[in-house]
């Protein structure tokens, strides 16, 4: 990166401050404040890796430093230095945005900044990240994204919102594949995938084992339950791969080979008294509801129990995969956005001016605890056991820093 301030000579050396940044992070400090004072209590420590000819710089040093460096630049070596340990081909990339909510200016009523990041499902390493602009949105920035990523043979997933012909279109121009949710806006194709779906159904309690000798190989169905402490939730999908089915939807983007409907119902638990699960089963609580929810509410909000939602790709797959593919596409909210919040605390993080930047040094740390997690996972199951272990002993984190990191190729 290079020196943002002008060429005169300068006590600190901004790639040091930027490297003391991730380095605090990863010791769970979440604060430029929290930092500085972190780094002046480990000053012997440091300074058997960096120079700090001067001292651990003051805090008016981190904030202007982060809230002048070209930040783009900097997100283009994040996304570079990542992809030379990862190869973004042939894998599961979920797309997403995510606010900084108490970065936004709220004496000009202005709205939260957001963040559009690209996870690896299968490694949740981000590769990947930029800002969205405040006067554009994700549908303008996720064209951006993509044209940094070499995706030849991979699965690309995104929420409705990155439903439209151009997105899709330039994925499959790109020899990737999508799998991509249809909900309510987009009104005529998520109705034209619940009609086709709707007539198979008819087709096949009309005659079944003719509805299996004719759809043989193109229809399929996978349904699972899933208990916690909190709900049971019950997904079906159902999955059809046939030009002339699909025939309307095929006009608009030729590409589709495969649509599939989904239907997720999420029944929230009830326990008695005396510790009995008394959650009613699928059936009962779609006809009368439960005590908790007596009447279950359908739509494409978190908070409605019933979802059901269209998908389509340019790739042939099963029900079982398109369920997959849908599942897995959660993980950007589990395994990133709610760590980011939860243990990096980004989401209070009052930051304006350096708000990107400090992004971008979040998911460096970030991304070398996933690593971290990869190499050793016993005892290090979530990433604050990762930070708690840094904490107690800093040597451990020390080679991910200053040595080769070993390639996934």
């Amino acid at each position: 990166m290079p020196d943002p301030r002008c060429a005169r000579k300068h006590k600190h050396s901004h790639v040091e401050i930027l490297l003391l940044i991730v380095l605090g992070f990863l010791a769970g400090k979440t604060s430029l404040r929290r930092i500085v004072k972190w780094a002046k209590r480990n000053q012997k420590k440091l300074k058997k890796y960096l120079d700090l000819k001067n001292g651990i710089p003051s805090l008016s040093t981190f904030s202007r430093i982060t809230g002048v460096i070209d930040e783009e630049l900097l997100s283009l070596a994040f996304t570079d230095w990542i992809g030379n340990i990862l190869n973004t081909k042939g894998i599961h990339i979920v797309i997403d945005g995510k606010a900084l909510r108490a970065a936004a200016e709220k004496i000009k009523e202005k709205k939260a900044p957001y963040i559009l990041n690209a996870l690896d499902a299968t490694t949740d390493l981000v590769i990947a990240q930029i800002p969205i602009s405040e006067k554009t949105n994700e549908i303008t920035a996720i064209p951006k994204l993509l044209e940094l990523l070499d995706i030849t043979g991979s699965t690309i997933t995104i929420d409705a919102i990155g439903a439209t012909e151009a997105i899709l279109s330039m994925i499959d121009e790109k020899d990737g594949y999508f799998v991509q949710q249809i909900k309510k806006n987009c009104p005529a194709t998520y109705q034209e995938i619940q009609n086709v779906f709707e007539e198979l159904e008819k087709e096949k309690e009309a005659d079944p084992e003719k509805f299996g000798k004719e759809n043989k190989g193109r229809y399929s169905e996978y349904s699972s339950c899933e208990k916690n402490r909190e709900r049971v939730e019950y997904r079906e999908m159902k999955c059809y791969t046939n030009d002339d089915a699909i025939g309307k939807i095929r006009k608009e983007l030729p590409f589709i080979c495969s649509v599939a409907s989904s239907c997720q119902i999420r029944i929230p638990k009830e326990i008695d008294a005396d510790g009995n699960d008394m959650t009613p089963d699928k059936e009962t609580f779609l006809k009368q509801g439960s005590r908790k929810c007596p009447k279950p509410t359908e739509g494409d909000e978190l908070t409605d129990q019933i979802q059901r939602v269209g998908l389509v790709s340019n790739h042939v797959l099963t029900a079982e995969e398109f369920a997959r593919y849908k599942r897995d596409h959660w993980r950007i909210e589990n395994c990133l956005h709610y760590v980011l919040d939860e243990d990096f605390l980004e989401d209070k993080s009052t930051a304006r001016k350096s708000k990107n930047v400090l992004s971008v040094l979040r998911k460096t740390a970030y991304n070398i605890i996933r690593l971290m997690q990869i190499d050793a996972p016993k005892d290090r199951k979530l990433v604050i056991d990762v930070i708690d272990e840094i904490t107690d002993d800093f040597s451990i984190v020390l080679k991910w820093i200053f040595d080769p990191i070993p390639s996934f190729y």
